[in-house]
């Protein structure tokens, strides 16, 4: 996978596991049932930051893409 890729393969796993993305320019935000992850991107190619919220609370914050895919596979 080339890394100008990494945002619509996100966007396509998460799709895989039911979440639901909202684009907003810069930012993705996936939901699904008490779970919301929200995605902010540099490019299409690397993640500024990710934020992890269960039930509306804070959870979890992280840079690393493959910590926000292992989100996306609950």
């Amino acid at each position: 996978m080339s890394g100008t890729d990494e945002r619509q393969a996100l966007s396509e796993a998460g799709e895989e596991k039911g979440w639901h993305r909202r684009e907003s320019d810069r930012v993705d935000i996936y939901h699904r049932d008490r779970y919301r992850v929200r995605v902010i991107w540099q490019g299409s190619d690397t993640i500024s930051g990710a934020s992890f919220f269960a039930d509306e609370m804070y959870e979890a914050y992280t840079r690393d893409l493959a910590k926000v895919r292992t989100w996306l596979k609950k």
